[in-house]
């Protein structure tokens, strides 16, 4: 099984993290986290040569704290709308699963993040989508 996890580094992300550690280290998975730059934004490039690299780090991290292998773990930076990117990441990759939180950084209070949201509505690839609350 190949799971794709995106991340930008918040707690909701981090929350999908450890749901897909647990999955993928049940059955010895691959998993490919992805953390999207967006297009817009003068830090963007700052952004993707320091704090991206953080971020993967970090959920990277987690991933072997759940017990995954480190040869099934990879890692992407991409550039791009969010939503957009993380399907196109997902194809690329051939995964069956895609992971990810309700919501991201923003924080916007709803119920689902539009990115999230953007990802269930485009991908033809199951989302498993964790919600904030949920503790392993």
């Amino acid at each position: 099984m190949k799971i794709l996890l995106p991340t930008d580094g918040s707690g909701y992300s981090e929350n999908a993290a450890m749901v897909a550690g647990q999955i993928a280290s049940k059955h010895d998975s691959e998993v490919i986290i992805v953390h999207v730059v967006e297009d817009k934004g003068l830090g963007r490039k700052t952004w993707r040569e320091n704090g991206a690299e953080h971020v993967i780090n970090s959920v990277r991290e987690e991933l072997l704290k759940r017990g995954c292998n480190e040869q099934n773990i990879i890692s992407e930076i991409v550039d791009g709308h969010a939503a957009e990117m993380i399907v196109k990441t997902a194809k690329k990759h051939n995964v069956d699963r895609i992971v990810i939180g309700t919501r991201g950084h923003t924080g916007i209070k709803q119920i689902m993040g539009s990115v999230t949201l953007k990802v269930l509505q485009m991908s033809p690839i199951l989302v498993l989508v964790v919600p904030p609350e949920f503790r392993l």
